[in-house]
């Protein structure tokens, strides 16, 4: 297994359609949840992914991490442990931000999701942009080993077309590349720009969810098929510290255990864990969450 996605708060500054960080609610039912990870269990996350003897840390699930007030803290946590870490971010936060990233060599990639800013007031959204351009230029002169992937997964999506023209267009004035949209396939996603600097490029995907009428009404017996690499490349690790087989399980629909009763090593070796990953390995979708992924289908 080769990383850890870590979520230290599902809180996130923008409302995006996409993202069911939007649909979060509080117990009242009304206005958005802001959970954060404590720092005691941030270092349970780290003790317990050197112990699993997994090197990298995604600092994602849902929310935006650059609003944690440890932040700071938890990359030079991460430092301290020998990892190396991944930062999602929507970039928004990116001037407040910058020198902890830039002064914090365990940090190897950083993807913006720009496609994000489709959504936002244009002069909002142009601003949003040069500060992360402004960045990418400071990188590629500070941090060359560092990438940094510029996140277009709105391919396709008629809303968004006026705004993904727009950042092509300021990508070749500022880096004097010329790119177009639509050249991308499940091999082939990435397209450089400068440096380890690339635009990634992808079509919008819905993000699996499952009802419980869903999981009352299924058949046990059914067999779904497909495969995942969840449990095999990656596993993820909510706020609260529930651990789960999936980087898109936001929700801990497949919670295999909590990294605050358990070592990390002994929940993705459980028996749930076990049967999920042969699953996988005999392309069969055991669990109903797995079953409702679209995502899943990616994989041939």
């Amino acid at each position: 297994m080769k990383s850890v996605y870590i979520e230290i708060t599902d809180a996130c500054n923008l409302r995006c359609s996409f993202c069911p960080s939007s649909d979060c609610r509080d117990e009242a039912g009304s206005g958005k949840s802001h959970n954060f990870m404590s720092s005691t269990l941030f270092k349970q996350c780290i003790a317990g992914t050197v112990e699993a003897g997994i090197k990298n840390v995604y600092l994602h699930v849902l929310g935006e991490p650059t609003l944690h007030p440890g932040f700071a803290l938890f990359l030079k946590e991460i430092k301290t442990a020998g990892l190396t870490a991944t930062l999602t971010t929507n970039g928004t936060t990116i001037k407040r931000v910058a020198h902890h990233i830039l002064n914090c060599p365990a940090v190897r990639q950083v993807n913006f999701s720009t496609h994000a800013y489709a959504e936002l007031p244009p002069d909002e959204a142009r601003e949003h942009l040069e500060d992360v351009l402004d960045f990418c230029r400071i990188v590629l002169f500070a941090r060359p080993e560092m990438y940094i992937n510029l996140r277009l997964w709105n391919v396709g999506d008629n809303d968004s077309q006026g705004w993904n023209r727009y950042m092509l267009e300021r990508i070749r004035d500022t880096f004097g590349v010329d790119l177009q949209l639509g050249n991308f396939c499940s091999r082939h996603k990435s397209f450089p720009i400068a440096g380890k600097l690339y635009l990634h490029e992808d079509s919008r995907f819905e993000w699996p969810g499952m009802s419980p009428q869903a999981e009352n009404s299924r058949d046990p017996q059914q067999i779904v098929r497909g495969t995942c690499h969840a449990l095999d490349t990656h596993v993820a690790i909510l706020h609260d510290g529930r651990v789960v087989a999936c980087c898109l399980d936001y929700s801990g629909q497949i919670t295999l255990g909590n990294i605050a009763d358990q070592s990390l090593a002994e929940i993705i070796n459980s028996p749930t864990a076990r049967n999920i990953r042969e699953g996988f390995e005999k392309h069969e979708l055991r669990h109903p969450f797995c079953q409702s992924c679209s995502y899943c289908k990616r994989f041939k």
